[in-house]
């Protein structure tokens, strides 16, 4: 059953719907499929107030980790990004290029380097993290009081969990 709002996706045979975990597999590719839409249409990337910079998407997934965590490790960030060790210093070093981040030693052990956000880099996130939440407005304005506060309570309760998990 394939509603006409939906962007086509791989279907999934009648054997594959038959195996355990193939319905809330298909509830998955659905939510993925609406959320994308959606945020495509109401979050447009580069679109903040004069912002004409293009980034990667190792970039952002930098540049966003850092503005939401604060200063880390460049392990810290591998592993929150879940990229490679590698991957994380060469975008690292362009945004430290770009003058978006800049590399710190504590004081209280000079062999650790720790990554923060530079000025230009903490403006960014917040135009960023402004677009984001406009787009989740214009979101919730399509629900009722009760349906916004039952979605905020739902993801929530998401997030919640795999905070959990992750500190297990």
């Amino acid at each position: 059953m394939h509603n006409a709002n939906m962007p086509k996706r791989k279907c999934t045979t009648g054997r594959e719907a038959d195996r355990p975990g193939a319905k809330l597999a298909g509830s998955a590719r659905e939510l993925v499929t609406h959320l994308d839409r959606a945020m495509r249409r109401l979050v447009l990337p580069g679109n903040e107030q004069g912002t004409t910079e293009s980034f990667s998407r190792s970039e952002i997934a930098v540049l966003d980790t850092l503005g939401a965590e604060g200063p880390m490790t460049m392990g810290v960030i591998a592993a929150r990004v879940r990229m490679p060790l590698s991957t994380v210093t060469r975008v690292v070093d362009r945004l430290v290029g770009r003058e978006l981040v800049q590399r710190e030693r504590p004081e209280d052990n000079r062999r650790v380097v720790r990554v923060a956000l530079a000025l230009a880099g903490h403006a960014t996130y917040q135009a960023a993290l402004r677009s984001r939440i406009a787009g989740a407005q214009r979101m919730l304005r399509r629900l009722t009081k009760e349906e916004q506060r039952e979605l905020v309570r739902l993801v929530r309760k998401i997030a919640d969990s795999i905070a959990e998990e992750s500190t297990a």
